[in-house]
């Protein structure tokens, strides 16, 4: 007796749909899902459409297949921005919606601290966005595109919905627009998401994971909180979202990750088991 897909919350497809036509049927039509924009003012940026596959809508028995279909029609190589899609996405396996904290208080508690004479530095975000529930981050890679996007695309999807990397991940598409050659150039941005920027020690987990995949591009880790508060860099207050960034160190064979958060650059090798 066949097994009909494992169906969940995420998923809106009817019981008698064929996992695969209605997999190439909804990315076909473009309509898999929003998101904001990334490196943009999060109150400037509308949404756009985007590409999603969600490991809980299919069976164990055929997660592959339909991930391997997935690869076929939404290489970010091939997918343009002109046509409408921002941003093509996979799920963990154990991906739970996190939200972005309360967004209208940790804008209140920024203004408030802007109107004050205390310091604005990490500690000071840090504090607003954990009283905030604001607490995702994201390891970001810029890839050149073609093949090697693909292949690196692949490599982070597959490890993500195995529940190997964070929560989610996503790619930008082609940037054959204006717009998306103002934010991206020839490059495409990976952004692989974990639950809470303070747990340092899963944040240098997914770095590791992400090494153990054979990626060698210098990575940064920007706690979600800045684009919340459209804290970019070059910003007023000396601000540096990008709180850690890993650089591939050969001898070591493991990252040689820096550390701002302390107010002055450290250093340390992410050696972990598997590495």
């Amino acid at each position: 007796m066949d097994k009909k897909p494992r169906r969940s919350a995420r998923s809106s497809k009817s019981e008698e749909e064929d996992p695969i036509e209605s997999l190439v049927g909804n990315l076909s039509t473009l309509k898999l899902g929003r998101a904001k924009r990334s490196f943009v003012d999060s109150k400037k940026a509308g949404t756009e459409d985007g590409l999603l596959f969600d490991p809980a809508d299919y069976s164990e028995g055929e997660l592959d297949e339909m991930l391997d279909k997935f690869f076929e029609i939404s290489a970010p190589s091939k997918v343009k921005r002109s046509d409408g899609i921002g941003w093509i996405r996979v799920l963990s396996s154990s991906y739970e919606e996190e939200g972005l904290g309360n967004l209208e208080d940790l804008e209140n508690d920024w203004e408030k601290l802007k109107a004050s004479k205390k310091t604005i530095n990490f500690d000071a975000i840090k504090e607003m966005a954990i009283s905030n529930w604001c607490l995702g981050g994201i390891w970001l890679l810029f890839v050149n595109t073609a093949e090697e996007i693909d292949t690196t695309w692949e490599k982070i999807a597959r490890a993500t919905v195995k529940g190997k990397l964070g929560t989610h991940t996503k790619v930008t598409p082609v940037a054959d627009t204006k717009e998306g050659k103002d934010l991206y150039g020839a490059q495409h941005v990976v952004s692989v998401y974990t639950k809470d920027f303070t747990d340092k020690s899963d944040v240098l987990k997914v770095e590791a994971a992400l090494r153990r995949l054979g990626l060698r591009e210098r990575i940064v880790f920007k706690p979600r909180v800045y684009s919340s508060l459209g804290v970019y860099s070059q910003n007023e207050w000396n601000l540096r979202p990008g709180i850690y960034t890993s650089h591939w160190d050969a001898r070591k064979l493991a990252g040689n990750i820096r550390d701002i958060t302390k107010g002055r650059e450290t250093y340390m090798i992410n050696i972990q088991d598997g590495n």
